[in-house]
Order: C-alpha cells, then structure tokens, then sequence
C-alpha cells in the first residue's frame, strides 16, 4: 500500500506549481479563452497550471508507486489506468476565473479502486485578490482519509507561495432553519433530466437565498468554512473537480452522499452529489427533488 500521507505531499506541491502558473499568467494579462469543445471553456491558465500539476506528478509519484496513472482535465490520461491513480482539475471554475473571479480552485486527488483517500484544493486569491496587491492571499485545504481535514492560509510572493501554519478544520454549527443558504447549480454539461431535478429543488421552497462560485471546489468549500449551508450538484460536476472536496467535507465532518445516499465511489466520471451539515438536511434536498 502506498503512503497516503507521501502522495498527500506531491499532490500539494502539484497543485501549489498549478496555482504559481495561473497567477502569472493572470498578472501578465495573458489569459486567452476558448472553447474546447461545443459547451467548455478553457484558458492559457488551465493549460499552464495541468502542465505544471503534471511535470510534478511525472517526477515524484512513480518513486512511490509506478501502479499510479495520472488524470488530468487537460492532458488527460498518463499511464495504464488501473486501480490507483492520481487527478487534477488544473482551474476548477474557469468560467468564473474568465470574467475575473477569485473563488476558483486548483484542485488534486487520489483514488484506489474508485475510492477517495486524498483531496485537496487550493484557491490562491479567495481572501485577497491579484487585482488588488501583488501578494495575493488564499488557502490550501487538505484531507487524507481517516486523519482529518487541514487548512493553511496562502500567500503569494512573486514567486510562489508562503504558507502559515496548519490548523485542522472542522464543521461549522448549522442552526435550526427551514429553508437552506444553497447552491444547486444549472450547466450546460447537465441532461434536461438533471436540469429537471435542479429545478424541482429550486421551486421547492427547501432554499431560503441562492449561492454559488461557478466551481465545485469553490462551492464545497463555502459549504465547508462558511457562505452556505448545502452544495447539491445534480449532474454538473464530474470526478476531477468533486473527488478532493468530498474527501476534506466529509473529513471535516459534513454529510456527502450520492444518490445512493453513501459516500461516492468513482467508478464512474459523472454522478450526482451532496454536501450538507447532516444526513437529516441531506435528506430534505433528495425528497425536495423526488429521490
């Protein structure tokens, strides 16, 4: 069996060289967008960062374990997939980052057999963006399973990144309520039948404000630290971009379940998704949309 606390490393230093390539990028005012197919956008930014994310993975992740295939949202698939192997979503909300948002995340995992052991996510202007200083503040958020979720604040010095001290994170009280500060978002990667029970949900009356950042990384972590109560992704995301926040949500303490209402496991790349304060409000939003 492999470190997970050694691949914890690597992919925190994978994703720490993604987050320097997009603030470059961004500071140089060198961020082109296009369409990379009919319905997704990515950017110089995107490639950058999955180039970098992948440069470390090359040279650190085979001296652990040369079973470990690498998937990147990017460059796509490295190796002979098998049962353990090692994602990124290099800019997770790039339509957000695109129209000049700060809450999106870069984001790494691995999985053995489908199963998520390591997640991390790093948003390196959440709390203080490039646009207003050249020492941009953010936070690197970590979990590896069984140990608990991490969270360091980040701070950027031209060249990479200065980090404080670890503290460990855990879940917010959630006051009775009624109605949900939620995000329960529409995309265009989304089926009319997925659209439908979004819409269902919304038109319940279970949502008191509606919330989101334009990322799945970005949502779970407001859901996490504050900002919402529930993030419930009926169709829009895919494994790179829910398997690290699954796994610090659920070490943090939160409720995450698929429809089977259990812990996801990625056998597949695209499944329905929930992250609330309990099984009981979980529970309330998969009633709310028939299920």
């Amino acid at each position: 069996m492999p470190d997970l606390n050694r691949i914890a490393d690597v992919l925190i230093t994978a994703v720490i060289a993604g987050g320097r390539e997009i603030l470059l990028a961004r500071r140089a005012g060198d961020v082109e967008a296009r369409y990379k197919d009919a319905k997704e956008l990515v950017t110089t930014a995107d490639q950058n960062s999955d180039a970098a994310i992948l440069a470390v993975f090359q040279s650190r992740l085979p001296a652990i374990d040369a079973a470990i295939s690498f998937h990147l949202e990017e460059s796509g698939v490295t190796g002979t997939p098998g049962a353990k192997i090692a994602g990124a979503d290099p800019l997770d909300g790039t339509n957000h980052f695109s129209v000049g948002g700060t809450s999106y995340s870069v984001m790494a995992h691995y999985v053995e057999d489908g199963v998520p052991k390591v997640g991390v996510v790093f948003q390196p202007e959440v709390f203080l963006p490039l646009a207003e200083t050249a020492n941009c503040i953010g936070r690197l958020v970590w979990a590896v399973g069984g140990e608990g979720a991490f969270v360091r604040r980040s701070e950027f010095n031209g060249d990479t990144f200065d980090l404080a001290g670890p503290r460990r994170v855990v879940k917010r009280p959630a006051p009775p309520t009624r109605a949900f500060v939620a995000c329960v978002p529409f995309g265009s990667k989304m089926t009319d039948e997925q659209r439908e029970r979004a819409a269902r949900v919304h038109t319940s009356g279970i949502i008191a404000s509606t919330t989101g950042v334009g990322g799945a990384g970005g949502n779970v972590m407001l859901s996490i630290f504050g900002g919402q109560d529930v993030y419930a992704n009926f169709g829009a995301g895919e494994d790179l971009d829910l398997i690290p926040p699954q796994v610090i949500a659920h070490e943090a303490g939160l409720t995450v379940w698929g429809l089977d209402r259990t812990l996801p496991v990625w056998k597949v790349r695209k499944q329905p998704f929930i992250v609330a304060p309990s099984p009981e409000i979980a529970e309330r939003f998969f009633q709310a949309v028939g299920l």
